[in-house]
């Protein structure tokens, strides 16, 4: 008898896969198809095969044919994102992961797919939003852990991300560079750079010759005002790594010597140079030029850094924030105000100063907490975070259903934002600073947090306002910064949004133009701490003495006394930059 010859099997062709046969394997899935067109296995298998014989866009149609076959099935619709993502269609990934997750909300890689595909893609908070729910569904899956510490990272939720780098970190000696450089960071950027610097200086001693670690703790010593410390770390990290600008970049904002300066022009003609890093390597080149009073070659150098950062960072979407304007002005009215005004927190210690950056903000906060009864927050994210998390917490839309707000969440919330913007006071304090300058888009929100909080409105000349943003290195997220017509646009909507909030809030809002300010200091200083309610404090005469620490731009401007010399900068610049008007 002889016996029957075996029928091929989706395990044979695995095994040619496995054998890498990729060829023999595409023959045998064709003669299977031919008898079985309907199976939507085999369409998923030869979307496999024809991936690994860098065929993308052939699998990406096998794997729709398996998918239409069977369009209930998450797993394929997973699947199928992951070949789009592979072929580089990243919307339509997105829109295949998304209707996975639907048809399987507890489906938790879908969940961590999804929100690395949008941290890849740079949306942030959406990345935030699908890992939180990854992580729900899997807390001990290490990438996951891991992906969610990041986009809290890269959402600023800074205690939220030191908590899951904590967590891998396991028994507190991570053996990863990279945990100690992001604990480092978060710990510095939430106001604590003496934890900061401890942090780096244990991952340095495990990873002396890790570059990151050493511009970290040179960020960490310029917090502190330690700029010798600071340039050498900086000079450390640039020896580690000579390709890498970033150091260089750094090191040349507090050491204009002819060498840096020589160093850095010849790395912006080396080949390969990131366009990110040729930007700081600009922007840093601009400053010691403006300082050597050369302001030609400084505006060249900052049009150089704009285009390119332009380039890396993209344009800014002028629409989202006109209709978060307009939003904000047509819910949040008056009467929708007073409807929900007693359900906040009843705390006046909250102060919030505002306005656009390098308006005179960290000024006002140093002035401010070198009072003996305030402590200065910097630039918190917690009123941010609340908006954003509005929706996933309470299914609401901020601010469109503002009529529907539930009480018992925003004073949960609002005594949430108390205890993390007190944690690092001295001690009891009257007033809490925080100088987070763009919640010039949230003070609505924010009266109904806290109806008895103070907000301080930092104002400047426009011109010369936008010639500071223009000629610093912001975050890759303000893309408005690298185009003065932009710059312009976010100063007219928030001088827009700002005469709402005084016309329809019930808080005291304090206009406080800079020119004023430095034309004559102690006035002001006085109208200042009277409006924060508390009795006149000869210290704050004397904030420029202050070791508290300072993360902004700003750093080594506020730890000298006030001055008039950049009133009017923007004269010298004219004749580069005439073209825009920025000013409301």
């Amino acid at each position: 008898m002889t016996s029957r010859p075996s029928i091929p099997s989706l395990d044979d062709v695995q095994r040619l896969l496995d054998a890498s046969r990729p060829h023999e394997a595409s023959r045998l899935l064709a003669a299977l198809l031919a008898v079985h067109p309907d199976s939507a296995a085999l369409h998923r298998m030869q979307a496999m095969v024809l991936q690994r014989d860098a065929r993308p866009a052939d699998a990406v149609g096998a794997m729709r044919r398996a998918v239409a076959i069977d369009p209930a099935n998450a797993v394929l619709r997973l699947e199928l994102g992951q070949v789009l993502a592979a072929a580089g269609d990243v919307d339509a990934a997105i829109e295949s992961f998304l209707a996975a997750t639907s048809l399987d909300p507890g489906l938790a890689r879908g969940w961590h797919l999804l929100g690395a595909l949008f941290y890849a893609a740079r949306r942030d908070h959406e990345a935030r939003g699908a890992l939180r729910r990854a992580f729900a569904l899997s807390p001990d899956d290490p990438a996951v852990v891991r992906g969610l510490a990041e986009a809290e990272y890269a959402t600023e939720n800074h205690d939220g991300a030191i908590e899951l780098f904590q967590r891998l970190a396991g028994d507190g000696s991570p053996r990863d560079p990279g945990v100690f450089l992001r604990l480092a960071q978060c710990h510095r950027r939430s106001g604590d750079p003496l934890r900061a610097l401890a942090i780096v200086e244990d991952g340095i001693a495990l990873f002396p010759d890790d570059a990151s670690l050493w511009l970290e703790r040179g960020w960490a010593q310029e917090a502190l005002g330690d700029a010798g410390q600071a340039l050498a770390a900086h000079r450390r990290a640039q020896a580690l790594r000579p390709g890498w600008a970033d150091p260089l970049a750094a090191a040349l904002l507090l050491d204009g010597s002819g060498e840096l300066v020589a160093k850095a022009q010849a790395q912006l003609t080396s080949a390969g140079l990131p366009r990110a890093e040729q930007a700081f390597l600009h922007h840093a080149l601009g400053k010691r030029a403006d300082l050597a009073g050369d302001h030609g070659e400084a505006a060249g150098h900052w049009q150089a850094a704009n285009r390119l950062r332009r380039d890396v960072d993209g344009a800014f979407p002028r629409e989202a924030l006109a209709a978060q304007v307009d939003a904000a002005i047509a819910h949040l009215t008056a009467e929708r105000i007073a409807e929900r005004g007693g359900h906040g927190c009843a705390d006046e210690r909250p102060l919030f100063v505002v306005g656009m950056p390098r308006s005179g903000t960290t000024l006002v906060e140093q002035i401010l907490s070198a009072h003996p009864s305030v402590h200065g927050c910097g630039e918190l994210t917690g009123i941010v975070g609340i908006a954003q998390d509005m929706t996933a917490e309470t299914g609401l839309r901020w601010p469109h259903d503002v009529a529907r707000m539930d009480g018992a969440w925003l004073r949960e919330r609002a005594n949430r934002y108390l205890l993390a913007a007190g944690r690092r006071a001295a001690g009891p304090c009257l007033r809490l600073v925080d100088k987070q300058p763009y919640n010039f888009l949230n003070l609505g929100l924010i009266a109904l947090l806290f109806p008895l909080a103070r907000v301080v409105w930092c104002r400047r000349d426009p011109f010369d306002l936008a010639l500071s943003i223009y000629s610093e290195s912001f975050s890759p997220s303000a893309t408005y910064a690298t185009d003065l017509s932009d710059i312009a646009f976010v100063i007219g909507q928030q001088a827009r949004l700002m005469r709402h909030w005084q016309a329809v809030l019930p808080l005291p809002v304090l206009e406080l133009p800079y020119e004023d300010l430095v034309a004559s200091p102690e006035p002001h200083m006085r109208r200042l701490v009277e409006f924060a309610g508390l009795p006149w404090s000869p210290q704050c005469l004397d904030f420029h003495q202050s070791k508290r620490p300072v993360q902004t731009p700003s750093r080594w401007q506020v730890r000298q006394p006030i001055h008039p010399r950049s009133v009017g900068r923007w004269r010298h610049y004219a004749r580069w930059f005439s073209t825009t008007d920025p000013s409301p």
